[in-house]
């Protein structure tokens, strides 16, 4: 877990202040593969290049020029009751602060239960790698 004072991306320290880009850096998995020079000179592109790098969906610039719309007829109906297992310890560990930093980016938020129009169950998969 990163420590909340590396998130500058879209702050006024910015993209290149120096924590974040340490951060950045470490959190790129370099191959065993690589020599000693060249991990060097990756970790230095790297770092050349932290702008591009987005260390949690905090730091991800929301654009106005598109819009995501569903197109569904407004006379249509969803199931509003929930068939959703309880979530197991690793799960709840993995899941809420994610949903927690979804919140804090704005891109989730609280609703009130008379404004739900559908519920889904949610759906975790494991990493392939």
């Amino acid at each position: 877990m990163l420590p909340n004072d590396v998130f500058t991306r879209l702050t006024e320290l910015g993209p290149f202040w120096p924590p974040r880009v340490e951060a950045v850096v470490n959190a790129v998995r370099y191959g065993d593969y690589l020599t000693e020079d060249q991990r060097a000179q990756a970790r230095a592109l790297v770092a050349e290049f932290a702008d591009v790098f987005a260390l949690s969906v905090r730091e991800v610039k929301s654009v106005d020029f598109i819009k995501f719309r569903l197109q569904i007829p407004p006379d249509s109906t969803f199931t509003k009751k929930v068939h959703q297992r309880p979530l197991t310890k690793p799960q709840r560990e993995y899941l809420f602060p994610v949903l927690d930093d979804m919140r804090k980016a704005g891109i989730t938020k609280f609703i009130k239960s008379d404004e739900v129009k559908a519920v889904a169950s949610t759906v975790l998969v494991q990493k392939t790698h």
